[in-house]
């Protein structure tokens, strides 16, 4: 009796554990969402040539493109850094740089000359506090027009002042631009921070509004 009593408890525990190990196998693992997935940094050097400085919209210095090896690489900057890095990344001069690595997106931390006399650590600067900017208004008739490079209008200048227009903006407001008499434009003049290189002859400013000879438009 001993016996078939503990053949029959090895029994249903053989059992239940071939429906457990069934039901598991049925089940599906859910996907880990994107969000969750750790992204991969890598501190790397980067040894180069200059070939030459790339900007944001704004016309700010934001980027140094590096020539290693007959390939160029890309390296990010914020934009309050350019007079530094510029400084000691000359065009066309050898330098290295510290850079964290992101899915082929370089961003700097830290850049010195090939001879180690001269360097520049991005932490030591600071960001500049959020500033709206000074509230002007500008008069004047449109004196021509900023392309990019495939030379669509993304902007237009008026009394020395560059305007930048987002891509909605220009489809409404480029045509009429074109045959305006007379613009007037409320604009907010930035507050070029210490550091800031803007490469456009003219400096940026952002319009809250618009009058294009008799018509007013806001600007969201």
């Amino acid at each position: 009796m001993i016996f078939k009593r503990r053949t029959y408890s090895l029994l249903k525990i053989i059992f239940i554990f071939s429906l457990v190990s069934i039901f598991s196998r049925c089940e599906k693992k859910l996907p880990v969402p994107p969000h969750l997935h750790q992204e991969i940094k890598e501190t790397v050097w980067l040894n180069g040539t200059v070939k030459a400085y790339e900007t944001n919209p704004e016309g700010d210095i934001d980027k140094i493109i590096l020539n290693q090896k007959k390939k160029d690489i890309a390296i990010h900057f914020p934009p309050h850094l350019a007079k530094y890095i510029l400084e000691i990344a000359k065009k066309n001069h050898a330098i290295q740089i510290k850079a964290v690595s992101r899915s082929d997106i370089y961003e700097l931390i830290s850049i010195s000359s090939e001879d180690g006399k001269s360097s520049f650590d991005a932490g030591k600067i600071l960001p500049p506090k959020p500033s709206q900017g000074k509230k002007i208004i500008i008069k004047g008739k449109v004196s021509g027009f900023i392309k990019n490079r495939e030379n669509d209008i993304t902007g237009f200048i008026i009394n020395q002042k560059t305007i930048m227009l987002n891509p909605e903006q220009r489809s409404t407001l480029v045509p009429l631009l074109m045959k305006a008499h007379q613009v007037e434009a409320s604009v907010l003049e930035r507050n070029m921070k210490e550091g800031t290189v803007n490469t456009m002859k003219f400096p940026p400013v952002r319009m809250t509004e618009i009058k294009i000879d008799s018509i007013i438009y806001k600007i969201r």
